[in-house]
């Protein structure tokens, strides 16, 4: 396959496991990428993983600077970017909402919103000097239901469907897309924390009872949620904008 025959991909959190699917998937597909995440050693790992179709370097979405250095490197390395996976995100704490700190909330909106929106922020320019291209942001099924426990989580989720869905509408007369991401409970690091959260010491006791309200009987894999984020990334969706895309076994459908 070449969906991504002339394509560059930035994308962000890349070392997890959401990321590190999609980055194989595009370099597969003919692509090439720039990963980022926060921990400089895990990027030149997963750099030197996927050869000589990836570059990488540490970023903190949170900081402005950080994206606008993600995009450079793109353009410099590869001479153009086409699409940008807005994909970090954490979990935040699992505790009822009078619980939730400040800090808390603003650590998590901090990732989750604001450094998406700072991603799109730096990527608009490069993309607009493409002829156009695709943002991919990873929400969560938590962006269009609620969750006990997760508020502040749940609130940067929704948030991020909301923003989705205005950029579509303004950003369409540029030929650039945009589109969530939202996946159910996903075998990764993110869902033992929830589950360790919610019940310390018993967090099998919770991913059993999260796997009873899945159609599917399962979690989904990093590589289910990978294949649909090349999807929503690649020139086969060309007609795909303004809309949530889950991958979740059927979780969302009762």
């Amino acid at each position: 396959m070449s969906d991504f025959k002339n394509h560059v991909v930035a994308i962000t959190g890349a070392t997890g496991g959401i990321g590190r699917a999609t980055a194989r998937a595009i370099i597969a597909r003919g692509g090439r990428v720039v990963v980022s995440d926060l921990d400089a050693s895990k990027v030149q790992d997963l750099v030197e993983e996927l050869g000589q179709h990836a570059v990488g370097l540490a970023v903190n979405v949170t900081q402005a600077a950080d994206n606008q250095a993600m995009v450079d490197l793109a353009e410099q390395s590869f001479g153009q970017l086409n699409g940008v996976f807005l994909n970090a995100g954490i979990e935040g704490q699992v505790a009822p909402f009078e619980q939730q700190s400040e800090s808390a909330w603003e650590d998590v909106f901090n990732v989750n919103f604001h450094g998406v929106r700072l991603g799109v922020q730096a990527a608009l320019p490069a993309l607009e000097r493409s002829g156009g291209g695709s943002i991919v942001m990873t929400s969560s099924v938590a962006g269009l239901r609620g969750a006990p426990g997760l508020c502040p989580y749940v609130a940067s989720k929704h948030a991020l469907i909301g923003l989705m869905r205005s950029l579509a509408s303004e950003l369409g007369p540029k030929g650039i897309r945009v589109n969530t991401l939202n996946p159910g409970p996903v075998d990764n690091r993110m869902m033992r924390s929830i589950e360790e959260q919610s019940k310390p010491g018993q967090g099998e006791v919770v991913k059993q009872a999260f796997t009873t309200r899945i159609p599917m009987g399962r979690y989904v894999t990093n590589e289910e949620c990978a294949h649909m984020a090349a999807f929503l990334l690649s020139d086969a969706s060309s007609g795909v904008s303004g809309n949530t895309y889950l991958v979740d076994g059927g979780y969302c459908a009762g």
